[in-house]
């Protein structure tokens, strides 16, 4: 590993000794402005410099945008490949990773958006969804819903009370009409029975209406088995449809690593924003240090300072003052827990490096009267600090909340136009304040971008234009699918869509049926081929995965006509490109085999490969890869054979057993022999690997024949025929058009990511069509995908960019755009939970009176008025520069700017 240039940045003192923690259990307090993310960044390239194996570190943030500025940082520093196999992200995207990559949980699982929740629960209920989405009240009590079902998964799994997210959803009241169920029935209240009358809800219905039964308790155990009955429906409509969301996520990762001991580890280990980690996320980490069960005595113990390159090391990074996410279930008690846990190894990062003395003064005393923090834990000042104008720290008051709206728009627009190359952010309490700020913003002629309400990347038609890109790199995404089919009105609602697309499923159909020339299914098309023509069955061995670029050297291939086996080809193939010596964990080894092997011409082993096939079909295992790793490397050793000319069609047995057993957790060859019992081995030679292909052709066979009767009977179904029509006449040309450029490395002729190309392109024709409205900020999402996204230098073709980003973007939020070096605007209107994590020159704080902060409900709450204290904090803190805190005359100033009025 070797740097690419030489640091610019010189860490202080205080960073430099973090920087060097390489074994032991450390908390590190690191308060806003004091090179916290560039020393979680310069940690991982020590590390790696000392000899640590990248798979044995994990390096978990709060957001996607620090994820992605760390991976940033890191590729600066790290000129070769030494970093990429370290996962850095949020603790939901690991948990979904390590479930996917352990067969946790199945293959074609989706992971579904709150807005997804409320979908599935509104068409039990019988609800439009719309209006749910509206009502304030009716979310929270969805809400209510999926909680429940959570929290019986914990009851059932045997949670500890205290990694519980959302225990409070059952109340004293639920708790009170469980215990009369019990009484009735004369068995003990306990988790057991809880779980029984959860599985059995019309049975306790009718016993709550029985005369033995409370009567003052009646109308509650209505309310009660409603929401019971309602959380396992939900429960059981996820479990049928592959569906997740994120608390699941949470769920299965930890009962999974309860229950496998054995499991991979990590010794290097550092979480960033410690404080908003709730209990159940905080033990997860401690499983995947392998040190659950002991961590408090553990961390006490010295380490062996001497082998940094494996000496276990876990740091936790957090700021308490910045704890403001207790409604997603973070607690101040894990910060106090792991003060406890690495005790004689707290830390304190204690020069701000970013603001001038004046502010960060300000900051502190704030820190101290309001949030009790010791004044020798703050930071100071950097030795070559501003000392900062009076001007540019002030409390300003306004006529009345109308006038506010004006004269905080009227600001930020003074300070855009006073100081040419800053950023200015109105910090705002609530949605409602940001859309009025914003209002005004516009009516008085200031471009702005705002981050608050509905997310962009979270509307209907940001989602229609991400479903449309994921099913060209996926067939088998359900709810990409789902999307589709409601975007398009081939059913009207959500629910409808998703009904349908898993009506298509357990028939083995897929919705791409449909959208080609071929009439008839894919899995009728391999029946009929497999019945009455030769198949071609055949595998390579490459010397790596670019089809575009990496050789063939080994392809071996078995003719085979009604299943039988009628001839047999193997050829190894000459090469100058490395070849892996190892594939993951395992030695490659074609290495040895070509010892033993003649060695044939690309040329002459291609020619003879194609001679051999015939007229034959061909079908391989995830043949995307060979079918198109063949293509090129005949365009590049045999160009006079047109591949796609002479063998049209490909059958993957990839995609069939996909169709006919979706239920399964993973799809490779070697994992299938084993589940469906068939004969074969999958040892990367490719003679073995067709071998096994065959048995499992064999299968998908007898298997396919099952579902002929059930295809074809839903096939005449009038409902189906016209929702079939629909689909192709309205989504046809798009799917056809864009999967023809998957492979396709030239450049687009308007200089953006073949991605972002199709994407863009997609918008404007369905807007046209008026399948959607337009979206004002769309363009934000292209620029930000081509600029800060997508290298289109290193994976020029679409199906690279879409293995490569395709679950990233997903996950992306619109606050992810406010870092983009693509934003031109330079006035910022966001609320206070999404500006966490940011930073801008200059702040305007709107509206900080008693009652908004600290809210009136919370004034009897202490850790909820604790929490507001801190919420301000934030708002503060977000300032590099200037800060100035807006309040309307005809209410008092916020009771915690009390003590800094003065400065």
């Amino acid at each position: 590993m070797e740097k690419n240039i030489a640091p610019s940045w010189i860490p202080d003192e205080t960073q430099q000794a973090i920087i060097n923690l390489q074994s032991g259990y450390h908390l590190v307090l690191a308060p806003p402005g004091c090179g916290k993310t560039q020393i979680l960044a310069e940690r991982i390239c020590l590390a790696l410099k000392q000899g640590r194996q990248a798979e044995d570190m994990l390096c978990l943030t709060f957001t996607n945008r620090a994820a992605r500025g760390m991976r940033e940082r890191i590729e600066r520093q790290v000129s070769d490949r030494a970093a990429d196999n370290i996962f850095v992200g949020n603790v939901h995207r690991f948990c979904s990773r390590y479930l996917y990559d352990n067969h946790v949980i199945a293959a074609d699982s989706a992971i579904i958006d709150d807005d997804t929740v409320i979908s599935i629960i509104a068409m039990y209920l019988g609800e439009e969804e719309t209006r749910v989405n509206a009502d304030f009240n009716r979310r929270k009590a969805y809400s209510q819903i999926m909680f429940f079902s959570h929290l019986m998964y914990e009851l059932k799994h045997h949670f500890p009370k205290e990694l519980r997210t959302h225990p409070e959803c059952m109340t004293s009241n639920d708790v009170a009409v469980l215990r009369e169920l019990c009484r009735l029935q004369g068995r003990t209240f306990d988790v057991e029975a809880v779980c029984d009358i959860y599985e059995h809800n019309d049975f306790y219905t009718d016993l709550s209406l029985s005369p033995d039964f409370q009567p003052q308790l009646r109308h509650q155990a209505q309310d009660t088995l409603y929401k019971m009955r309602y959380a396992h429906a939900y429960e059981a409509y996820k479990k049928q449809n592959s569906l997740l969301d994120f608390e699941d996520l949470l769920q299965y990762t930890y009962t999974t690593l309860v229950q496998q001991k054995d499991g991979k580890h990590f010794g290097w280990i550092q979480i960033d924003e410690v404080q908003d980690l709730n209990p159940l996320q905080l033990a997860i980490i401690d499983q995947l240090s392998g040190r659950a069960d002991e961590a408090e005595q553990l961390a006490v113990q010295a380490c062996n300072p001497d082998n940094t390159a494996t000496a276990p090391v876990i740091m936790y990074l957090g700021d308490e003052q910045q704890a403001i996410f207790s409604f997603m279930g973070a607690k101040m008690a894990t910060l106090e827990l792991l003060k406890v846990r690495c005790a004689g190894s707290v830390h304190h990062l204690g020069i701000n490096h970013r603001s001038p003395r004046a502010l960060v003064n300000l900051l502190n005393t704030y820190a101290m009267q309001q949030l009790g923090s010791d004044q020798a834990l703050l930071p100071v000042p950097a030795d070559d600090a501003e000392e900062g104008c009076e001007e540019d720290f002030r409390l300003v008051s306004s006529a009345d909340i109308i006038a506010e709206y004006r004269d905080v728009a009227e600001h930020a627009r003074c300070l855009y136009e006073q100081f040419a190359d800053q950023t200015t952010a109105v910090i705002v309490n609530s949605n409602q304040d940001a859309d009025r700020v914003s209002q005004m913003l516009t009516a008085i002629g200031c471009d702005h971008f705002k981050v608050s309400g509905s997310d962009l990347f979270a509307t209907p038609e940001v989602k229609l234009l991400l479903a449309h890109v994921d099913v060209l790199g996926s067939e088998h995404n359900f709810l990409a699918w789902s999307r589709i089919m409601q975007g398009f009105k081939v059913c009207e609602t959500n629910a409808s869509a998703r009904q349908f697309v898993h009506q298509l499923e357990v028939r083995a159909l897929s919705p791409t049926d449909f959208l080609g020339t071929e009439t008839t299914p894919y899995l009728q098309r391999f029946l009929k081929i497999y019945e009455e023509q030769d198949i071609v069955v055949f595998d390579t061995e490459t010397t790596g995965l670019c089809v575009f670029d990496d050789d063939i050297i080994q392809i071996a291939a078995e003719k085979i006509r009604q299943g039988r086996s009628i001839a047999k080809f193997s050829v190894h193939i000459k090469t100058d490109k490395p070849i892996p010596e190892r594939l993951g964990d395992v030695v490659n080894p074609i290495i040895e085999e070509r010892l033993h092997q003649q060695l044939y011409e690309p040329e002459e082993a291609l020619r003879s490969f194609i001679s051999f096939a015939g007229d034959g079909v061909l079908l391989a295992h995830n043949a995307s890869f060979d079918y198109h790793i063949m293509n090129f490397n005949l365009k590049r050793y045999l160009p006079e054979v047109d591949w796609t000319k002479s063998f049209p069609q490909c059958f993957d047995s990839l995609k069939l057993i996909r169709l006919l057993r979706s239920d399964l957790k993973a799809f490779k060859l070697k994992l299938l022999l084993k589940e469906l019992g068939l004969k074969g081995e999958n040892s990367h030679l490719a003679d073995d690997d067709v071998n096994a292909t065959v048995s499992l052709v064999n299968y998908c066979y007898e298997q396919g024949k099952l579902r002929l009767e059930s295809q074809n009977e839903y096939l005449k179904r009038q409902t189906t025929i016209d929702r079939i029509a629909r689909l192709r006449s309205r989504y046809t040309r798009y799917f056809q058009c864009d999967s023809a450029r998957l492979y396709d490395r030239s450049l687009s002729p308007f200089g953006v990511p073949a991605f972002v190309d199709v994407m863009r392109e997609f918008y404007h024709n369905i807007v046209e069509e008026g399948w959607i409205h337009a979206v004002s900020k769309i363009d934000y999402v292209f620029k930000f995908l081509a600029t800060d996204v997508i290298n289109e230098a290193i994976e020029p073709s679409l199906i690279e960019q879409l293995s490569h980003h395709a679950l990233e973007i997903n996950t992306f939020k619109e606050a992810d755009l406010c870092s983009s070096k693509t934003i031109e605007e330079r006035i910022f209107v966001s609320t206070i939970h999404k500006a966490k994590g940011l930073e801008f020159d200059n702040v305007i704080v709107f509206d900080a009176v008693d009652g908004r902060i600290p809210n009136f409900y919370n004034t009897n709450s202490p850790s909820l008025l604790a929490e507001d204290a801190r919420k301000l904090y934030v708002a503060l803190s977000r300032s590099k520069r200037r800060l100035f805190v807006y309040y309307n005359a005809k209410r008092e100033p916020s009771r915690f700017l009390r003590g800094i009025l003065e400065k």
